[in-house]
């Protein structure tokens, strides 16, 4: 098909619209001016042009008119972080190089800063706090999982604002940052010295009763080997069940999740995705597979990949859900490395169970729903349970215990 193309001719007449500057002396009108020439392009990149055609304007007028001097690679930067966070998408963002790098950092489980866990919540647009790391600068001063961190160095940031957020919680360590957060009506303030810190994305361990337990924390670094050394001490002690447990886990590679099933599940399909046109890509896993009485631990963190997990346990009637209903983060994102080292995470496509359902802002109801005990949670933290304290923990094990799992 031949393309049509538009010639635009570009004269030094004044643009049919002129800009009001109120300026402490009074109010100016200034004239917008274009360069003289024609040129000739594809109808579609015409039509496409004149779309971007306000930003080109203000690049000129600043140009032109502003007092001083700027940086216009800074305003094209800050152009494309809000570019992005116009399609009001709290799991999409534009990435400066600064911020790829950091992002990679947090991939590969180290990184210099205060050590802890987050999730852009859409439910009350807040960063919220999932996981403190043992032993990190967080946990020092006091933060804890459920926190709603508000302000960073005296400036606000709202859950679409959350990789703005973390990177300035990250930067030299021995230096401090002041992280304000709410605790339920209450506001506190703290003040954390930032370290390296490394993260450890899975934990395990044999309980009373022979039953192993493996905590995951993210679907990020060296979670498959972690977990796949984890299933290895415990089918050398022939365990009499496995607790997997994902609470306060928000999620990470999609591949890790569908890696982490193909140990425990048979055969089959794991989860689909699908975007926009209808074109659907399926995750299948093989045969073989770790067959064990298995409980899984979940709540109302536990978030996108640990969902695909969960869901896939449960379609499979592979294990018991115990805790409380799931976050409901079900759409995947894909991460483009641009060659000036800058990056874009953007949602592309929604993720199905096995059975074909969307858990998109709905979650997934447990199996068996068990509630911590507020006084309980309030005195350690969630994520320093004694485990005779942790009443989803026990009835996991309860379940294992009596054969109620299969």
């Amino acid at each position: 098909m031949k393309r049509k193309h538009v010639t635009i001719s570009l004269t030094a007449a004044v643009i049919l619209m002129v800009v009001c500057m109120s300026t402490a002396c009074g109010a100016s009108k200034l004239p917008m001016f274009r360069q003289q020439g024609d040129v000739t392009i594809p109808r579609e990149e015409y039509e496409r042009l004149l779309q971007y055609e306000k930003l080109d304007v203000l690049m000129q007028l600043v140009d032109m008119y502003y007092y001083e001097d700027v940086d216009t690679e800074e305003m094209l930067e800050s152009a494309a972080w809000g570019l992005i966070a116009g399609i009001g998408d709290v799991y999409s963002t534009y990435y400066t190089k600064e911020d790829m790098e950091a992002f990679n950092e947090e991939t590969e489980g180290e990184y210099a800063g205060i050590g802890c866990q987050l999730l852009a919540d859409p439910t009350d647009q807040l960063i919220t706090v999932t996981r403190v790391f043992k032993g990190s600068p967080a946990e020092e001063v006091g933060m804890r999982t459920g926190d709603k961190i508000v302000y960073v160095n005296d400036v606000y940031y709202s859950a679409y604002e959350m990789d703005a957020a973390v990177d300035v919680m990250r930067g030299t360590p021995g230096e401090s940052v002041k992280v304000t957060v709410m605790r339920g009506l209450e506001t506190i303030d703290f003040d954390i010295t930032r370290k390296i810190v490394n993260i450890t994305y899975v934990e395990s361990q044999i309980l009373e009763g022979n039953i192993g337990y493996v905590m995951v924390y993210d679907f990020l670094g060296n979670a498959v080997e972690g977990f796949e050394q984890a299933l290895a001490s415990f089918q050398a002690a022939n365990v009499s069940g496995v607790i997997i447990d994902l609470r306060n886990n928000g999620g990470g590679l999609l591949d890790a999740s569908v890696a982490l099933a193909d140990m425990i599940l048979p055969q089959g399909t794991v989860v689909s995705v699908r975007d926009k046109l209808g074109r659907e890509d399926r995750y299948e896993i093989d045969e073989n597979y770790y067959d064990v009485p298995m409980a899984v631990l979940v709540n109302e963190y536990s978030a996108s990949a640990s969902e695909i997990l969960a869901g896939a346990i449960r379609d499979y009637g592979a294990g018991t859900l115990v805790g409380t209903k799931t976050f409901g983060k079900g759409v995947v994102q894909s991460v483009v490395d641009f060659p000036d080292g800058s990056g874009l995470k953007v949602t592309t496509a929604r993720y199905y169970t096995p059975s074909g359902e969307c858990i998109h802002e709905v979650g997934i109801e447990p199996d068996v729903v068990v509630e911590l005990n507020e006084d309980v949670v309030t005195l350690y933290g969630i994520n320093n349970l004694p485990h005779d304290q942790d009443a989803q923990l026990q009835k996991a094990i309860e379940l294992i215990q009596t054969g109620e799992i299969q």
